[in-house]
């Protein structure tokens, strides 16, 4: 017979790690919104007479916004689905804690990067 839950898993090893994950959910979205903005800051100061043209609804921007957003939400909905995945799948696992981790400081690191680009 074949259990659900494992008896060797407490809640002590699913509720930091379900925790962890949500706290990467949350900072993949706010990474989307950061990320972009810097791209499409970016993006104005080498071209600034497209973000006069926006303005009277002419222009590329629209498009250079979608172009970026599309492929950053993606990676957004990799990060939260997948990851919840991951975690359930390794539960209380070295592996799951390094990509926990890893994900924890790509995802702070880019958004360091968007307070001084």
């Amino acid at each position: 017979m074949h259990y659900f839950i494992k008896p060797q898993d407490t809640p002590r090893i699913y509720l930091p790690a379900y925790g962890l994950w949500l706290v990467t959910a949350v900072l993949s979205v706010l990474t989307f919104l950061a990320g972009r903005e810097m791209i499409i800051r970016t993006y104005t100061r080498f071209f600034p007479w497209e973000a006069w043209q926006f303005a009277s609804g002419q222009g590329s921007l629209s498009l250079v916004n979608i172009l970026v957003s599309l492929p950053m939400a993606s990676i957004m909905i990799i990060i939260i689905i997948g990851g919840f995945e991951y975690q359930h799948r390794y539960m209380g696992k070295p592996e799951a804690w390094w990509l926990l981790a890893r994900t924890l400081a790509v995802e702070l690191g880019f958004l360091m990067l968007a307070l001084y680009i």
